[in-house]
């Protein structure tokens, strides 16, 4: 286990998965609709990835849940990511 000191912040997305093209990513970006608010080249680890159920008995597409653990933040970063996580995001923190 890490240190408390590098787990600031995690996050789970669900989204469509394609097996053939699985990549290993670094960084991600948030970006809302409307393109006022953004966050650009948030370094970040993968936590967990989870196949899910299927949705539908007649789709064919696979959907996975991935955990992310940000680190090494700066502290803009850190920042706008707090008023994201408070302002447009559901659960508890």
């Amino acid at each position: 286990m890490e240190d408390d000191e590098d787990i600031l912040y995690s996050l789970s997305q669900e989204k469509i998965a394609n097996e053939e093209k699985k990549r290993d990513y670094s960084e991600l970006g948030i970006f809302l609709a409307g393109g006022n608010f953004t966050i650009d080249g948030i370094p970040f680890k993968t936590a967990s990835d989870t196949a899910l159920a299927e949705r539908s008995p007649f789709s064919t597409l696979l959907f996975r849940r991935y955990g992310v653990q940000f680190q090494n933040l700066t502290p803009e970063q850190t920042s706008r990511l707090d008023y994201f996580l408070l302002n447009h995001t559901s659960g508890e923190a």
